[in-house]
């Protein structure tokens, strides 16, 4: 029992004609290269996509490409695959049993091309004709059409061409071409604006570490001292230089001395003193005249 029924089985799959499963080398849309097989189905009046898939690798017969492209086909009862009477489902059972080899009025042509040749009707059938590497197989369903008239399948048999790729090499700037903006200064070259560069003047109204020397205030320390005060000009005084070259003025130390002599110590340490020397005045004269009254 268990072997008939296999063999049942095996003669409803041939019958019938089951859908065969997409093999694995199959892939969708043209080959990339001449190592496989493109087959094209096109349903005509039948309607739907055309379909194009690739057979890769080498392949032993029309037949085989069909099926290795992972595309369904149905068989006849009394031929089995050697005649093709469905293709992914088409025609439906309704119209067609698939029994015996279709009628010349709606069946599935066979055809073939070389890779930017024209689709040639094959003289051959499905199983005795092995197609080039790098060709294509096609098949184009017939519908009350003649020996002159079938349709060839709607796709021309040409391979895209892939777009090189181009890759653009990197901007180099010539030898000697300006530093971009932000690119840090070299050693010896002016320095930014707004950045002081080394060795540059302290801004006006900076404190100077530069020592004066010692001198003794002279009486023009207050007409000196004039010259050291700020302007009414408007305009900001210039800093003092901190060369080493330079030659003291000595408008520090003046002005140091206006202002002792503008300070009320001072003031009061002389008054003080005119006081002392006219009370000791007073006193000798007092004592002068008490002597000479005596």
């Amino acid at each position: 029992m268990t072997r008939f029924a296999l063999a049942a089985l095996l003669v409803l799959a041939t019958t019938f004609g089951f859908p065969n499963p997409a093999l694995a080398q199959g892939s969708q849309g043209f080959c990339p290269d001449a190592s496989g097989i493109t087959v094209v189905v096109d349903f005509q009046e039948l309607g739907g996509s055309t379909i194009v898939r690739c057979a890769t690798g080498d392949q032993a017969t029309g037949l085989a490409a069909l099926k290795n492209s992972g595309i369904g086909i149905t068989g006849t009862q009394r031929w089995g695959e050697g005649f093709i009477c469905r293709i992914e489902g088409k025609p439906a059972a309704n119209s067609e049993a698939c029994i015996d080899t279709p009628p010349a009025r709606a069946y599935w042509s066979y055809w073939h091309a070389s890779n930017g040749g024209a689709w040639t009707y094959s003289d051959k059938g499905v199983i005795n004709r092995k197609p080039p590497a790098g060709s294509f197989e096609g098949w184009s369903f017939s519908l009350d059409k003649t020996e002159t008239t079938n349709p060839p399948p709607r796709v021309a048999p040409v391979r895209p061409v892939a777009a090189p790729t181009t890759t653009k090499p990197p901007v180099v700037p010539p030898p000697g071409a300006p530093v971009q903006p932000g690119a840090p200064a070299q050693p010896g070259s002016p320095a930014q604006p707004g950045k002081p560069a080394p060795g540059t003047p302290a801004a006006p109204g900076a404190v100077t570490t530069t020592t004066p020397p010692a001198s003794t205030p002279t009486s023009g320390s207050a007409s000196a001292s004039a010259s050291v005060g700020p302007s009414t000009s408007g305009e900001p005084a210039a800093a003092p230089s901190t060369t080493d070259s330079a030659t003291w003025s000595g408008e520090v130390e003046n002005t140091a001395a206006e202002d002792r002599s503008n300070s009320p110590v001072g003031a009061l340490v002389g008054a003080g003193a005119v006081l002392l020397l006219a009370i000791a005045g007073g006193v000798v004269g007092f004592r002068r005249r008490r002597a000479a009254d005596r």
